[in-house]
C-alpha cells in the first residue's frame, strides 16, 4: 500500500534522484518493481518522493551490476550495502550470491590467462579457438576442394 505524505520537505522527485545518481527515472521505476529500491511515499497528488537515502540503494545497486550481479541477484546484497538490517537467512544467501560471483570470476580468470598465452606465444600453446572450446573457421588456402 502506497504512504501518502503531507510533509514532502527533504524528499526528493524521482528526476532529481535519477539526476543524482546518474541513472533513468526509468531505470528507478524498474528497481522499485524488483523490489531493489523499497516503494516510496507519494505526495497528496500521487507523486513520488524519496527520501535522500535511496540515493545509497541505488549506489549499491549500480556497484554491484558493475561487479556483474544479474539484477535479481542485488536485492539483498544491495540493503546490506546501504546498512539495512537483514536476517540470519538473508545475509547467508547473500554470502552464497558472493561465493556464486567469486567462482564464476575465478573461471573467467583462468580462460582469459589461457586466452592471452595463446595469443602471446602461438607456438608455445594451444589455438585459442580450442581454448574456447569451438570450431576453428576453416582459410580458403587450406579448404578441401569441392
Amino acid at each position: 500500500m502506497t504512504k501518502i505524505i503531507d510533509d514532502t520537505s527533504g524528499l526528493v522527485s524521482i528526476g532529481q534522484l535519477a539526476r543524482d545518481a546518474g541513472v533513468t527515472s526509468r531505470t528507478i521505476r524498474y528497481y522499485e518493481q524488483l523490489g531493489i529500491l523499497p516503494e516510496p511515499g507519494r505526495s497528496v497528488g500521487g507523486t513520488r518522493k524519496y527520501p535522500r537515502e535511496y540515493g545509497g540503494y541505488l549506489s549499491a545497486a549500480l556497484a554491484l551490476k558493475g561487479l556483474g550481479f544479474r539484477l535479481a541477484d542485488i536485492k539483498p546484497l544491495a540493503r546490506l550495502a546501504a546498512g539495512r538490517q537483514v536476517g540470519a537467512h538473508q545475509r547467508e544467501a547473500a554470502a552464497a550470491l558472493v561465493e556464486e560471483r567469486i567462482d564464476v570470476l575465478v573461471r573467467q580468470l583462468v580462460m582469459l590467462r589461457r586466452l592471452h598465452l595463446s595469443v602471446s606465444h602461438p607456438d608455445q600453446y594451444p589455438p585459442v579457438a580450442a581454448i574456447l572450446g569451438v570450431a576453428a573457421p576453416m582459410h580458403e588456402e587450406t579448404a578441401p576442394a569441392s
